[in-house]
């Protein structure tokens, strides 16, 4: 039986996406030119002040509600490293301990789906920009009258973008204005993560199946980053297939194997990455073994689906895993004697005649 890739074995390959990519090639926002261009700008300013990471800031999560939350919640809960070695082993102490994340939770404009729609790419990838900035920022709003920012808050040592349009708009811009102004601040994306698991090692996955959430699905935005990640590899004639499962099937890589089958498709399967954080990865290896055990009755309705030389992959434990060894080698985390800590703000939009686009308000006041 050949050998099956699980998470594990890619998770020091794809720690490097936590590193921002250099602009090449492609051109970036107007609003971020004018930011780089004018050390003047109180943005310009505010990136060149992290130059040198604070340990003491807070991870941002930005993105819809529900995204924000889920991811936070996974990072409360976190325990896949010995914490004094850092070895990858549960210690039954939490990962994160002693840091606090910061929910941006945007209400202004998710869904990204329809914003796109309405309003155009651009206008979410200056959104997403602004919202990064937000997150460094050491000011919000009292509420949703208070248009100077008048609340303090703690910038960001660490910004998590938790929402797939905000890799694919958003992602490119905010990694060259941070390096046009030596902003070290480390950006990362879970779906981007979870691309490079198959397309940045000496091994390339060329037909993929992708595991998400229902809302997403048919929404064209796992495609469009899934080719533009193809196409940054120089991968050619990479394969590409989404779905949903049924979360109350027996067998949950079995429902998404049925979907697929469904579809038409016959040739085996060389990974699946799977973005829905709902969903036990511990659970899905499980799955996957039963269906590469030639005992069980799964081996032989889905073993054909799957290739020998397999990769599993979840953009939770793939983020988890990056984030915690970025804070190490980055030496910031906190050293905190405490929990993990929540803190929810909203991106509210624009009120009448404000000149900002929208404001940071802790949801406690809103």
């Amino acid at each position: 039986m050949g050998k099956l890739f699980s998470v594990i074995s890619v998770l020091l390959l794809v720690s490097v996406s936590c590193l921002r990519q250099e602009p090449s090639g492609r051109d970036t926002i107007d609003y971020v030119k004018s930011i780089a261009e004018n050390a003047d700008l109180q943005e310009n300013r505010l990136l060149a002040s992290f130059s040198r990471l604070p340990s003491g800031g807070d991870v941002a999560i930005i993105g819809s509600g529900a995204s924000c939350w889920q991811l936070g919640r996974y990072f409360k809960d976190c325990d896949m490293f010995d914490n004094v070695r850092g070895m990858r082993r549960a210690d039954d102490l939490a990962d994160f301990a002693g840091e606090t994340f910061s929910l941006l939770c945007d209400a202004a404009c998710a869904p990204y789906g329809k914003y796109v729609k309405e309003n155009g790419g651009d206008a979410l990838r200056e959104a997403s920009v602004r919202m990064s900035l937000a997150a460094l920022s050491s000011k919000c709003s009292v509420s949703v009258y208070d248009l100077e920012g008048n609340c303090a808050k703690t910038p960001a040592k660490m910004i998590i973008l938790a929402d797939p349009w905000l890799l694919r708009y958003g992602k490119f811009d905010i990694d060259t204005l941070f390096t046009l102004t030596s902003c070290k601040v480390p950006v990362i994306s879970p779906q981007g993560l979870m691309m490079d698991a198959v397309f940045s090692g000496e091994k390339k996955y060329f037909n993929i199946g992708i595991l998400c959430d229902s809302s997403y699905v048919d929404k064209g935005i796992y495609r469009s980053i899934f080719e533009a990640k193809a196409k940054e590899h120089g991968i050619v004639g990479a394969r590409f297939f989404e779905s949903a499962i049924d979360k109350n099937a027996g067998n949950l890589i079995g429902s998404f194997l049925d979907s697929y089958i469904e579809s038409g498709r016959t040739d085996a399967l060389d990974a699946i990455l799977v973005d829905d954080w709902s969903l036990d990865m511990k659970v899905l290896q499980k799955n996957l073994q039963d269906i590469r055990d030639f005992n069980k009755e799964e081996s032989m309705l889905y073993g054909k689906y799957i290739n020998p030389v397999f990769l599993l992959a979840g953009s939770s434990d793939l983020t988890m895993a990056a984030c915690y060894e970025k804070l190490r080698e980055l030496s910031i985390f906190t050293h905190r004697i405490a929990l993990p800590q929540l803190k929810s703000y909203t991106v509210s939009a624009r009120p009448a005649g404000a000149e900002t686009p929208f404001l940071l308000i802790p949801n406690d006041n809103v």
